[in-house]
């Protein structure tokens, strides 16, 4: 497979691309949310949208896991756009204040999520946000036969699906590539936000449409993490207050 190096192959905080890169890297978006788009519907239709120790949901959620962390997001910028993952999410020098700023990131997504959530309400009492495709610890089971697990699986599974499939995929593809590519084009102000719209809309298949406020409240999360990332320079921060509410 051919390999593009530049030097976007260094940290995230100088990253930039060859043309054939930005190119790459959107197709690679492109596929990423139409596979989670589907792989959302058929996690809701036939696991009832929540976490389970059935062998059978293990496996398919092992199987995104192996398909989108890993095919499309990792070996995809990896080996087909030619950038260092690596570089991007971890410094060093900087692993503890990234941590630090990981955990005041997760309390801040959390209080903008309540204001937000508690803010549309107030603006729309009858458009209480529903739930929809997708990861849900609290949605009824179907009738698939899936038993879900208790609290302390629920968690662990949890946790996997916040770090290793939701966190690392949307910080890499959102805050890594994206961002990155619009603070090149249009400067900070307008790649944080806008990467926070394409972040929000990208939800769309992943919630119904009927569930409008949710996206109001994905775009708020956009908006901290993005934030994170450009203070930081690296993606662990943001990956971090991602992975605990995500």
């Amino acid at each position: 497979m051919e390999r593009v190096e530049s030097p976007s192959s260094g940290s995230l905080s100088t990253a930039t691309f060859t043309r054939t890169q930005q190119i790459r890297g959107l197709v690679l978006l492109g596929v990423f949310v139409v596979l989670r788009a589907v792989l959302a519907r058929v996690w809701d239709r036939y696991f009832g949208g929540v976490y389970s120790t059935d062998p059978v949901f293990l496996a398919f959620l092992g199987s995104i896991f192996v398909v989108l962390s890993v095919g499309v997001v990792y070996l995809g910028f990896t080996r087909w756009v030619g950038v260092d993952l690596r570089a991007w999410w971890f410094d060093r020098q900087q692993l503890r204040g990234d941590i630090l700023w990981g955990i005041a990131g997760t309390v801040a997504i959390l209080v903008v999520t309540v204001v937000g959530v508690l803010g549309l309400t107030l603006a729309f009492p009858e458009l209480a946000p529903n739930g929809g495709a997708g990861a849900s610890a609290t949605s009824p089971a179907t009738d698939s036969g899936a038993q879900a697990g208790g609290f302390g699986v629920n968690l662990l599974l949890g946790w996997f699906f916040g770090f290793a499939i939701a966190a690392f995929q949307e910080e890499t593809l959102f805050r890594g590539f994206l961002q990155q590519l619009l603070d090149e084009r249009y400067g900070r102000l307008t790649a944080i936000v806008g990467q926070a719209a394409v972040f929000s809309l990208a939800h769309i298949g992943y919630y119904p449409l009927s569930s409008w406020p949710l996206l109001v409240v994905v775009f708020l999360v956009g908006l901290v993490t993005g934030w994170l990332t450009d203070r930081r320079g690296t993606l662990l921060a943001a990956g971090i207050a991602h992975g605990f509410v995500g």
